[in-house]
């Protein structure tokens, strides 16, 4: 069984409906990469029916977000993150920060 490093920062919630990874607002993902061709979003986002039962907390695997604030060598130095709906419907981390 693969093992999570757990100074990975850990998805706090996951308000995301429709993800397979999210049960009652908590991510289950491993771990989530963060941003897709500079666009923020979560895109471990996986929108099949069938959810994983939720044997482990979320964690931020890598951020590809170069102008967060949270990012270092992509990888995210938040406490904490919170993923969910943008304004447009989308799928992004809420604690995004311009850096």
């Amino acid at each position: 069984m693969a093992t999570v490093n757990l100074d990975l920062t850990p998805i706090h919630q996951c308000s995301a409906e429709g993800c397979t990874f999210n049960a009652s607002t908590s991510c289950h993902a491993p771990a989530i990469t963060v941003g897709d061709h500079g666009a923020n979003h979560c895109a471990t986002f996986l929108g099949i029916p069938t959810k994983h039962s939720p044997t482990r907390d979320g964690h931020v695997g890598a951020c590809q977000l170069a102008d967060c604030s949270h990012n270092s060598d992509l990888t995210c130095t938040a406490a904490s993150v919170e993923v969910g709906a943008s304004a447009s419907g989308g799928t992004e981390c809420l604690t995004y920060s311009a850096a």
